[in-house]
């Protein structure tokens, strides 16, 4: 998989798959698809960054990420750990449930760390075991009742998170903390100017620690980050609005119409033109 920034295509509609490390191991870049992810943590811990913030991640949290979210991992002092890590497209649960799709994002917006109970646990783990079988063994139907199990994942987490409170989740450290709050105020404000040294100052860390640190935490420099942002925002308005191309540049902090759509298109492999063509 690249891990450039740019959309990353995956080939199926749906993957899953079991990895377990016995030694450290840390994403060296970022990544976003176009695809939700849940991410299951069976043992160890881990440090992950979603969108704007990271999360202190312990054995039997669930991890949800939406779509085109920003995320990393990188190791704890306890390296080893043994995931499943599901990726899937709207496509993939095709009419199985159709009338969910709206509730199903919502889930993955408001939720993005799920601290689950053993019983809970049990559940999802025995639904993902499932899967795993099916993709191994692959006997007659094997994909169709796949997604089968995927939707009743799916309807599981609407039910686990119905009425429920968001996670107050725990930073991994200060680091990470600090990290997060650069990052959550770039979200803010990210259609103002804003400068590596600008952050540096409202956040009384010195230029070079900041960029070292960043970088460290979310795989992106301070300016890539900005970008990535604004051009989230501009895919969304794209998509949602009327608005014309140079009324968004402006909107989303460009004032050079031409610079926005080169970095548009590095990012999303097409021109805001031809993705709102194609939305």
């Amino acid at each position: 998989m690249k891990d450039q920034g740019e959309l990353v295509p995956i080939d199926a509609l749906f993957t899953i798959d079991l990895a377990k490390r016995t030694d450290d191991f840390n994403m060296d870049q970022h990544h976003f698809h176009n695809a939700w992810e849940i991410y299951f943590l069976l043992s160890g811990e881990r440090c992950y960054f979603i969108k704007d913030r990271a999360y202190h991640v312990r054995k039997g949290d669930l991890i949800l990420i939406p779509v085109h979210a920003l995320h990393k991992t990188t190791s704890t002092r306890k390296g080893s750990h043994e995931r499943i890590l599901i990726n899937f497209r709207k496509e993939a649960i095709g009419n199985l449930l159709p009338q969910w799709e709206a509730e199903v994002t919502n889930i993955f917006a408001e939720f993005p760390l799920l601290r689950l109970n053993q019983k809970e646990q049990g559940v999802v783990r025995t639904l993902m075991t499932k899967m795993l079988t099916e993709l191994e063994i692959r006997q007659t139907g094997h994909e169709a009742y796949t997604k089968l199990l995927l939707s009743e994942l799916l309807i599981t987490l609407l039910r686990l998170t119905e009425g429920r409170p968001t996670e107050i989740a725990d930073y991994p450290n200060s680091l990470h903390y600090k990290v997060s709050e650069v990052a959550q105020y770039i979200g803010k404000h990210y259609a103002e100017t804003l400068t590596l040294g600008q952050l540096s100052g409202l956040f009384h860390i010195s230029p070079f620690y900041l960029s070292r640190i960043f970088t460290q935490v979310t795989g992106l420099s301070i300016i890539s980050y900005i970008n990535h942002v604004r051009v989230e925002e501009a895919r969304k308005l794209l998509q949602e609005t009327d608005l014309s191309v140079t009324e968004i540049a402006l909107q989303v902090g460009y004032q050079s119409v031409t610079h926005f759509g080169r970095v548009f298109k590095t990012a999303m492999g097409a021109s805001p033109q031809k993705y709102r063509k194609n939305r």
